[in-house]
């Protein structure tokens, strides 16, 4: 019943976004009253957050499972192509993403809860780069920042592409960023005595 309940409220957060939308609609979706919506979440708020929660959990196992095991340089490829595959395949919980990077649509607590969340996954990533850096893989840059802006590099080409401003599918995209981060995250030394990885 929960489940069912989140993903009907990703479908119309989705089209509606956060505002918009209206706890009856979700329920009408989800096909129960809205009394049961209000069993399982305090508020709109919390449903909500739940749709993120869950999504962002998931890109989260995704990301761990393609990247363990490998070198620094094949995981920050497996990242990058991971996280462009999810959100090219959730489209509907991307439109929500990136209507709430930058917004203020849920409660502090909520978005606390997710800023915490999502700080700790960064920090993960960023051991990726800290490792490649200790191995004379990659240049010596602030490994938080590198992930970050791989992040941001990820989520503006697939937004623009998806709206239209730019012709480019998804495995265009994985290429474009993988050449690019590695050209300008690879120490001369490394990239001299092996060919780059490339995305296929």
């Amino acid at each position: 019943m929960r489940e069912r309940i989140v993903e009907a409220a990703e479908k119309v957060f989705s089209e509606k976004g956060f505002y918009e939308a209206k706890v009856y609609q979700i329920a009408d979706l989800a096909e129960v009253s809205v009394g049961t919506i209000y069993r399982f979440f305090k508020s709109k708020e919390e449903l909500y957050a739940a749709v993120l929660k869950k999504k962002l959990t998931e890109l989260e196992r995704r990301v761990e499972k393609r990247t363990k095991h490998k070198s620094p340089e094949e995981a920050i490829k497996a990242y990058i192509e991971t996280v462009v595959d999810f959100f090219d395949e959730e489209r509907s919980f991307f439109e929500i993403f990136m209507r709430e990077v930058g917004s203020l649509s849920i409660i502090d607590e909520e978005r606390f809860e997710l800023s915490e969340w999502y700080k700790g996954y960064v920090k993960k990533l960023a051991r990726i780069v800290s490792r490649g850096e200790r191995r004379g893989v990659f240049k010596e840059l602030d490994p938080v920042g590198v992930i970050l802006a791989i992040s941001g590099a990820v989520k503006n080409l697939l937004y623009c592409s998806m709206k239209g401003f730019v012709n480019l599918s998804s495995d265009e995209i994985k290429k474009l960023l993988v050449e690019l981060f590695f050209k300008g995250l690879l120490t001369s030394s490394f990239s001299e005595g092996k060919a780059l990885v490339t995305s296929k």
